[in-house]
C-alpha cells in the first residue's frame, strides 16, 4: 500500500471538505482549532483519516470520526455488519462466507484494503476495497442501522476511491442491486455510472454493474 498522509475534512452530511480550506473560508472552524490545540495523541490505530461534523449555521463541531484500516481487532464487526443487512435482504452468498469469515486471506493478501468508520470507540461503518484480476470493487460497504441518516457512507466512499486512485486504478467498480435504491443514488452521487443491467452470472443478488472513471 502506499504511504499515506493521514488527513483532516469537515464534514457537513454529504459534503466534505479539507479542513485547511474550511477553516481558512470559516472564521470560527479557524478559531475553535487554535483554541482546542488539537492535538492527535488520542488517535486510534491504523488512522487515515479525521472528520469533524460540523453545523456552520450553529458555527460548531458537533462530533469527529475516524476512518481506520483493517485492524483483526474489527474483525467481528466487519462480519456482523455485513451479515445483518445482508440477510434482512438477500441469501448470504458463498462469496460474502469467504471474505466475512476469512478476510485477510481474501481481501487483504489479494492487495486489497478495508476502512473502518469510527464514532469513538465503535465502528460505526465499513467498506473494502477488494482487487481480482487486475480489478478493483467496492464492495462489502454498510453502515450500522443506528447510525443511519447521518451521512457517514459518505467518509466511507470518500476513503475507498481515494484508496483506489493512490493505487494507479483506472477505474473502481461495484456490483449492486437496483432495489437498494438509496445506496445506488449514493453511488451515482459519487461519480458512478452504469456499465452493465441484468442479472451477474456469479452472484445472485446483484443486476446492476457501476464504474467510476478516475
Amino acid at each position: 500500500m502506499v504511504g499515506v498522509e493521514m488527513k483532516t475534512y469537515a464534514m457537513m452530511r454529504s459534503q466534505i471538505v479539507e479542513w485547511e480550506t474550511f477553516a481558512a473560508e470559516n472564521a470560527w472552524a479557524k478559531e475553535t482549532a487554535e483554541r482546542e490545540a488539537w492535538n492527535y495523541s488520542d488517535l486510534p490505530g491504523n488512522c487515515v483519516a479525521v472528520y469533524y461534523v460540523v453545523d456552520n449555521v450553529a458555527k460548531a463541531i458537533t462530533n469527529k470520526l475516524h476512518v481506520v484500516t483493517w485492524s483483526s481487532e474489527y474483525k467481528r464487526e466487519f462480519k456482523e455488519l455485513n451479515l445483518l443487512w445482508v440477510k434482512g435482504l438477500f441469501e448470504v452468498e458463498e462469496s460474502d462466507v469467504k471474505q466475512l469469515d476469512y478476510p485477510e486471506e481474501n481481501i487483504l493478501k489479494t492487495g486489497g484494503q478495508i476502512f473502518f468508520l469510527l464514532e469513538g470507540k465503535k465502528v460505526a461503518g465499513t467498506v473494502a476495497t477488494i482487487v481480482h484480476d487486475g480489478q478493483c470493487e467496492l464492495g462489502k460497504m454498510t453502515v450500522a442501522d443506528e447510525y443511519q441518516g447521518r451521512g457517514y457512507a459518505h467518509p466511507l466512499m470518500q476513503e475507498a476511491i481515494s484508496w483506489a486512485k493512490r493505487e494507479g486504478y483506472p477505474n473502481i467498480i461495484l456490483l449492486t442491486a437496483l432495489k437498494l435504491i438509496k445506496a445506488v443514488a449514493l453511488y451515482k452521487k459519487h461519480g458512478f455510472e452504469t456499465i452493465h443491467l441484468g442479472k451477474h452470472p456469479h452472484y445472485e443478488r446483484c443486476d446492476i454493474i457501476m464504474q467510476l472513471t478516475f
